[in-house]
C-alpha cells in the first residue's frame, strides 16, 4: 500500500476500479440497471461520523489522542445504510500538524485495512490517495480507529472516497 500526494496514476486507477466494483455489485443486489444507480462523494454520515465542520469547506472526524493508543474516531459498529455501498480512497489532514499516525479500518469484525498516515503530514495538501482502497458493503458493520503517538489536542481528519446508492435516497433526479 502507497499513498499518492496527487489523485493520478496509480491511486486514480485504484479509485476507478473501487467505483466500478461498487456500482456492479450495486446493480446486481439492488436489481438495478446503471441510471438507477447513483455515484457521490462520501460524507461523515456514509462512516457513522457526524462531526461536520462548520467553518471550513471540508468535513473532518475530530478525536482527542491517547498516550500511544488508538482512538475510535467513527460510530463504534456503525452499519453502513441499506441500499447504499461505500468506499475510503484516501485520508487528509485538516491540522497543519497532527498526531494521527495510523489509520485501521474494521468491517464486520474483521480488520480490512491498516495504513500509516504518517506520510501524508508531508505532503503538500495534506492528503493522501490509496492505491488499495477498502469497500463497505451495505448492511455491513464499521469501526475506523486513529492511532495518537502522544496525548495530544483534538486532532482532525477525514476520508475521501465515493457512495453508490440507489437514485432518490439522498440525490434526487
Amino acid at each position: 500500500m502507497t499513498f499518492y500526494d496527487e489523485f493520478k496514476g496509480k491511486a486514480l486507477q485504484a479509485y476507478k476500479e473501487m467505483v466500478a466494483k461498487m456500482v456492479e455489485k450495486a446493480m446486481n443486489e439492488f436489481k438495478a440497471s446503471r441510471d438507477q444507480i447513483v455515484v457521490r462523494p462520501l460524507r461523515p454520515t456514509d462512516l457513522g461520523g457526524t462531526d461536520i465542520s462548520t467553518t471550513a469547506p471540508y468535513w473532518q472526524f475530530g478525536f482527542s489522542g491517547g498516550d500511544a493508543a488508538w482512538s475510535t474516531i467513527s460510530a463504534s459498529g456503525a452499519v453502513i445504510a441499506d441500499n447504499r455501498f461505500v468506499g475510503i480512497s484516501g485520508v487528509f489532514h485538516n491540522e497543519a500538524v497532527t498526531d494521527a499516525s495510523q489509520v485501521k479500518i474494521t468491517r464486520s469484525g474483521s480488520v480490512a485495512r491498516y495504513w500509516d498516515t504518517l506520510p501524508i503530514r508531508t505532503f503538500k495538501h495534506k492528503t493522501g490517495f490509496a492505491d488499495d482502497p477498502v469497500t463497505i458493503d451495505q448492511n455491513m458493520s464499521l469501526t475506523i480507529q486513529a492511532y495518537s503517538r502522544t496525548a495530544s489536542t483534538t486532532n482532525e481528519f477525514g476520508f475521501i472516497g465515493a457512495t453508490v446508492e440507489k437514485r432518490g435516497l439522498l440525490i434526487n433526479p
